[in-house]
């Protein structure tokens, strides 16, 4: 046995719960600075897109996976189904972390 003292696991789930509803909000509130790629990346993503040969540049869509690419390659957590490029994992982590900071400034 243990001299640690956690909260009941009721209590756990509540706290879970309550970050997982803060967190929703968060992202609702702030979609553009959360979801979505820099600028940069954006831009490298459709290049590579453009470079490829499933590419309809008339819809710019991808014939592999019927996405409209001027939206695909904008979010943060999603990736090419060729693997041409990848979900930006650092990007989102680096705005998961800030996410968390700002809903609990007292933490930071």
């Amino acid at each position: 046995m243990s001299d640690k003292d956690y909260p009941s696991l009721f209590q756990q789930a509540k706290n879970l719960s309550k970050f997982s509803w803060e967190m929703m909000q968060y992202i609702m509130q702030n979609e553009e600075k959360v979801m979505f790629v820099t600028d940069e990346v954006f831009r490298e993503r459709m290049t590579i897109c453009k470079g490829c040969d499933r590419y309809d540049d008339l819809q710019n869509r991808c014939m592999e996976c019927g996405c409209f690419l001027n939206q695909k390659a904008r979010m943060v957590l999603d990736g090419c189904p060729l693997n041409k490029w990848t979900a930006d994992q650092k990007g989102w982590e680096d705005k998961f972390n800030d996410m968390v900071n700002e809903m609990n400034p007292e933490q930071s």
